[in-house]
């Protein structure tokens, strides 16, 4: 076990939410260490997501000295319908010109995780693989206990990722679940037509679809799939990779060309989980430990880094002032209006979700008209864009370009 037994932050999670949260302790000066709790064996095969990242993020990672491998979004465009030989019923652009932030950029999970690992050193001084018995409350810190032996104490904690049923029990916290009845598909794709960093999102009776672009590979094109559909048909497609191919060049040629399926495709069913407590004593949760959410925005990496974001202001206020974290204007605005905000940015997917997904006239009406709406240049269609790159009501200082508590007074 290490030597070194007191912590400024205590870091749960193997992700990359806690790697990101690492470095932001390492960036305010904080002593910390990662809790990753029993390794499992690692897959072989590789993880063939891809993230879409905001301006603010990216910004936010670099100034952490992290350097990701992206695709510029250089347009956005939406459809309602818009596949196969079916009619487009609703279309919404977003152009990267028009906009004072670029629109995304897209990075596969794997180049992110390799870019993060290559910043972040963790060694036996910052790192525990066990997973602790208990966890206690005393004062101005805590006692996180792994055996009868071996203890330490930190001032924070946060967790960055679902928590098991054990500490579920410890906080006596329990997570709200909603099945979507629907599963999401994702691909590699390679494809003869050059995307321009066009992204697609296709809206569908059961789902949507997006093509997202990823960075050439020796001259060849390539996009990320995210294929949304109803349990029962995502089971059906899945079944046969030949299938999978031949109803994406019928549906999507006339956008990427001849497409291929370029990885193995892999599925996951979609939930959408909250907690409505952002924080128990010295216990912060964070990202997975507080939500997920319908992949159609690809927005739930952007939403945890900003979680992130405030408790990084927080720490150096902490320092600044002189005064306890949990006090600090940065904490208490991460539990006021960050989680007013996440929440209602997950509700609102959840709705969107639903009215594309209804075939009542009245959902058929609202999503029309609301892609009108967001299709007119103005104040809508503004805030939507200062949501997605990084936060409509305040952003904290990692998110502005900014050294974190620069805001500070």
């Amino acid at each position: 076990m290490m030597k070194k037994n007191n912590f400024d932050v205590t870091i749960f999670g193997s992700g990359l939410t806690a790697k990101a949260m690492c470095l932001i302790a390492e960036h305010c000066g904080m002593s910390f260490v990662n809790i990753q709790g029993k390794q499992k064996e690692e897959k072989s095969e590789e993880d063939i997501r891809s993230l879409a990242l905001s301006s603010a993020s990216i910004n936010m990672l670099k100034i952490l000295g992290v350097e990701i491998e992206a695709q510029n979004v250089e347009k956005m465009i939406v459809f309602e319908g818009g596949v196969s030989d079916e009619k487009i019923k609703g279309k919404v652009i977003f152009n990267s010109e028009d906009l004072d932030d670029q629109i995304a950029f897209i990075s596969e999970y794997g180049l992110i995780k390799k870019s993060l690992e290559g910043r972040l050193k963790l060694n036996k001084e910052n790192s525990i693989k066990e997973s602790p018995k208990s966890i206690l409350a005393e004062n101005n810190f805590s006692t996180i206990t792994f055996n009868k032996s071996t203890s330490i104490k930190s001032k924070l904690n946060i967790f960055t990722e679902r928590l098991d049923l054990n500490f579920q029990k410890i906080f006596q916290i329990k997570y709200e679940s909603v099945d979507y009845e629907q599963t999401a598909i994702t691909a590699t794709l390679e494809h003869s037509k050059d995307h321009k960093g066009y992204a697609y999102q296709f809206f569908l009776k059961n789902g949507p679809l997006a093509l997202l672009p990823l960075r050439k590979r020796k001259t060849k094109n390539y996009s990320s799939l995210v294929w949304t559909e109803k349990t029962f048909n995502a089971h059906e497609i899945l079944s046969s990779a030949k299938d999978l191919e031949k109803k994406l060049n019928d549906m999507c040629s006339i956008y990427l060309g001849k497409i291929k399926v370029s990885t193995q495709p892999i599925s996951f069913p979609l939930k959408k989980v909250s907690c409505k407590t952002p924080r128990i004593d010295r216990n912060l949760f964070v990202g997975d430990a507080i939500r997920s959410m319908h992949p159609l925005a690809g927005q739930a990496w952007n939403q945890s880094l900003r979680d992130l974001a405030y408790i990084a202001d927080a720490l150096v206020e902490s320092k600044k002032l002189g005064i306890d974290i949990m006090t600090c204007p940065s904490m208490k605005s991460f539990e006021g209006k960050r989680q007013f905000e996440g929440n209602a940015f997950v509700e609102g997917i959840s709705f969107i979700n639903a009215i594309f997904k209804s075939e009542s006239s009245l959902a058929k009406g609202i999503r029309r008209n609301l892609m009108k709406i967001f299709n007119k240049e103005g104040p809508l269609k503004s805030l939507l864009a200062n949501e997605a790159s990084g936060g409509a009501l305040e952003r904290p200082s990692l998110l502005m370009n900014k050294p974190a508590g620069s805001k500070t007074i």
